[in-house]
């Protein structure tokens, strides 16, 4: 009762938000007003009620009005940095613009790179960017090389800023240390693409008309990558080729949430995913979209020709309503083509191949999850593999929270959030080679640390000895390192290991990616701007143990790299790689993508914006 309450309230202020800033907007053609960095806060600030539940929480909405006026100045602060990101790429630049984010006291590093260091010397070329320490520039110095880097022989394409840490300056009012992570692209007059990323240490001084400018940049090393031209183009709309089914994907889950009816059950997740497989054994790969409640699966038989077409309607009824989390193509039957696995919050759905591309639902297999108590919970990932080598390929199925619907109060908060050790137990099903599944988790010594919030599973032979383990990551609670016993049992290795990897975890992938002979596990975690800047603040968790304190910074800190030592252990080597950065990480595997022997990294990212075109 107290959570709905919560959430209606905190509903009730983001109408308010919502409102408040279409006012303002439709008031004021920019964006940003000069008075006031972020308008609607200053009018949400104004609003007044004697309900003191309201009240209440919009002491936790409104930035600084809890006490952390940090995030306040965060909030201002984002916004002067969105505003330099509009005048970086207008054409041509202004000079004058660009000094008004500048004190005239300013003083800093040059952006001119005292050394560039080749990381890679064929295209794409890779360089690391050493600062100019021990000297300084000025403000003037300072707008000038800005105007060089800008604009001399090139256009912009994107400029963002993200801050990642905020201090006050004790002994200097309206005065603000950051840091700030950088993302700049462009291309020059020659057509070369190029990409920018490094990391700004920033003195913010609060000027006249409450404005933010620079005092002050030490900047630290970059990464600059270049590249003759693009190497990938979006084809999307003349592969998948316009039509109903098209306009409906990329209107895109936002647009839906907005304009389905609530009583449809969308939610803004975006846990989804997709498979891949040769359905009819032509050559060519096929693939399957999961989508929310309301919103039909759909199939893409791939045409041979560069095209697909849709066909899940027509391929045996694939276009699957229900909220579906996650989908697999895997031969449950041995019989040389790739099956389909839905997983939806009712249960799963098995659909059996005929080996031409056409399936057909099979009521009568039974995995077994609506005969169980994970009925209650929502399926979240499966991963498949023959886990007894009995021929046959057995399913691993991870689990979330509870379904909505579930009885009052049987809902799990992950407890502790940093450790949690609340969740619902995952499943080891293995294939009886009959057409039916058996759950096997307890007697597989699955069940132990089988209690965490699961997003992702994948199976690799980590120590070369014949057997499949398993990896589990975590959204909260420590990650689990399943080692094959070689008997058809388990046991949780992860800590001994050294891959606990206490992070907010959402992938896994395996990939010998130094080419020794030992796979290698790459994980995908969240890395949070917010979650970096509010944990490193002295006010944070001040009485709390620092343990925790250290385990919730790890959370917001990105993903992990651990390279195999060939001895049971890995070594955590995700710093000197330079892969931690991957932005809101749902999914990550490795490729060669440009095909010289060398494992890639590939990473998708994002959540849900809106309007916003800030994030990094």
């Amino acid at each position: 009762m107290r959570l709905r309450l919560y959430l209606s309230l905190l509903s009730l202020v983001s109408v308010l938000a919502l409102a408040v800033g279409m006012t303002a907007r439709s008031g004021n053609p920019s964006s940003l007003s000069k008075a006031e960095p972020v308008p609607w806060l200053s009018e949400l600030r104004s609003l007044r009620t004697r309900d003191t539940r309201v009240q209440a929480v919009l002491r936790y909405v409104i930035p600084g009005e809890d006490g952390w006026l940090t995030e306040r100045y965060n909030e201002e602060i984002t916004a002067r940095l969105g505003e330099l990101s509009a005048v970086l790429v207008e054409r041509p630049l202004d000079a004058s613009k660009v000094a008004e984010f500048i004190h005239p006291h300013f003083q800093g590093t040059s952006l001119a790179p005292r050394l560039r260091l080749t990381l890679r010397n064929e295209a794409p070329i890779v360089e690391r960017l050493e600062p100019a320490t021990g000297s300084t520039v000025t403000a003037e110095e300072f707008v000038s090389e800005l105007m060089d880097f800008a604009a001399k022989d090139q256009t912009l394409e994107r400029a963002k800023f993200k801050i990642i840490a905020i201090r006050l300056n004790p002994n200097a009012s309206g005065r603000v240390r950051t840091r700030i992570w950088y993302d700049i692209v462009g291309r020059t007059t020659g057509g070369e693409v190029w990409q920018h990323n490094g990391e700004w240490h920033a003195v913010w001084q609060l000027g006249p008309g409450k404005l933010w400018q620079l005092l002050g940049v030490q900047v630290q090393p970059a990464t600059l990558v270049r590249a003759p031209r693009a190497y990938f183009t979006d084809v999307t709309r003349a592969v998948l080729r316009p039509g109903p089914h098209f306009e409906q994907l990329a209107s895109g889950l936002e647009y839906w949430t907005v304009n389905l009816d609530a009583a449809v059950g969308v939610q803004q997740s975006g846990l989804n995913g997709i498979a891949v497989a040769d359905v009819d054994n032509d050559g060519w790969e096929d693939f399957y979209v999961a989508q929310e409640a309301g919103l039909p699966n759909r199939f893409y038989r791939n045409n041979g020709d560069g095209t697909f077409t849709e066909r899940a309607k027509e391929a045996g009824g694939l276009d699957v309503l229900d909220p579906t989390s996650a989908v697999l193509f895997f031969d449950y039957d041995n019989d040389g083509d790739a099956d389909l696995l839905v997983l939806t919050r009712g249960g799963p759905l098995l659909f059996a191949n005929d080996g031409q591309g056409d399936f057909a639902l099979q009521d009568s297999v039974s995995i077994g999850l609506l005969e169980s108590d994970e009925a209650f919970y929502n399926p979240m990932s499966v991963c498949a593999a023959d886990y007894n080598r009995d021929g046959w390929l057995d399913l691993y199925v991870t689990f979330y929270e509870q379904q909505y619907g579930s009885e009052e109060g049987t809902s799990n908060h992950p407890t502790p959030f940093y450790d949690a050790q609340n969740g619902p137990p995952n499943v080891l099903y293995r294939n009886n080679g009959d057409g039916t599944f058996t759950d096997v988790t307890a007697e597989t010594g699955l069940d132990q640390n089988n209690n965490h919030f699961s997003l992702a599973c994948a199976w690799g032979d980590y120590n070369n000895d014949g057997w499949p383990d398993l990896y589990v990551a975590n959204d909260f609670g420590r990650n689990n390192l399943y080692r094959a016993n070689g008997d058809g049992t388990f046991t949780d290795v992860a800590a001994e290991a050294g891959v606990e990897d206490i992070g907010a975890g959402m992938s896994a992938a395996w990939e010998d990616y130094d080419n020794d002979g030992w796979l290698d596990l790459y994980v995908g975690n969240m890395w949070s701007s917010a979650g970096l800047r509010t944990t490193m603040q002295p006010m944070f968790k001040a009485d709390a143990d620092p343990a925790a304190r250290a385990a919730l910074r790890r959370m917001a800190k990105g993903n992990s790299l651990f390279r195999n030592r060939g001895d049971g252990t890995f070594e955590d080597v995700t710093e000197q790689a330079g892969v931690s950065l991957g932005r809101w990480a749902w999914g990550s595997n490795f490729l060669d993508v440009d095909r010289d022997g060398n494992e890639d990294i590939y990473i998708v990212n994002g959540f849900i914006t809106n309007e916003s075109s800030q994030d990094l």
